[in-house]
């Protein structure tokens, strides 16, 4: 939703879906230890992605400049920018590092003199952008045949093998405790699955 439908230009920005770098591929491979036994494979599969845009929020909605059109008051009302730094290249950490919410100021309420008519804020939609996403996930299978058409297999699916820290998209409103604390996002850890079939 448009904060301000009186100025649509204000809303151009990267879309929301935009990843500027993807990488994903798979692989089959075997152990050098198990060449000779037959039925034994394994298989990895990783992603190396950029992360999601998100936007600043100013978290409520002063002057109900989407006062009747928006249920979830504020949430597509911006603040202003409150520094000279380019925070569309910078990472998260950078940005808290840099100062967080103080890089931004909020929206006054109605009547005030020292922003009196200021509706909505200067801070472009999805100016900041998450960490990206570093997964590996690895599956190993063993097909040992036990009789004429039935065949018993081991599975084992590690997903994540790395138990590396895949953060969310953080809380993006300023009034919040929350703001840019990607650490309370659920990362996601490793999973390891065991399974076995009888195939007959």
């Amino acid at each position: 939703m448009a904060q301000d439908s009186f100025n649509l230009a204000a809303e151009k920005s990267r879309s929301s879906y935009d990843r500027p770098h993807r990488v994903a591929g798979d692989f089959v491979w075997e152990l050098p230890w198990r060449r000779q036994q037959q039925g034994m494979a394994g298989s990895s599969f990783f992603t190396l992605q950029s992360g999601a845009p998100l936007t600043v929020l100013n978290g409520v909605d002063p002057t109900g400049a989407l006062f009747g059109i928006d249920s979830q008051v504020g949430n597509a009302i911006r603040p202003n920018l409150n520094t000279s730094l380019d925070l569309s290249r910078m990472s998260v950490e950078d940005t808290v590092a840099a100062g967080g919410a103080r890089l931004f100021r909020a929206l006054c309420g109605n009547p005030s003199p020292s922003c009196a008519g200021e509706r909505v804020g200067n801070v472009p939609r999805n100016s900041l952008r998450a960490d990206g996403i570093g997964n590996l996930d690895v599956g190993l299978t063993k097909n040992t045949r036990v009789a004429s058409g039935h065949v018993l297999q081991f599975r084992v699916e590690m997903f994540n093998v790395t138990n590396t820290r895949n953060f969310g998209i953080p809380d993006g409103r300023i009034n919040s405790a929350n703001f840019l604390n990607q650490w309370a996002t659920d990362g996601g850890s490793r999973r390891i699955w065991l399974a076995l079939r009888y195939t007959f």
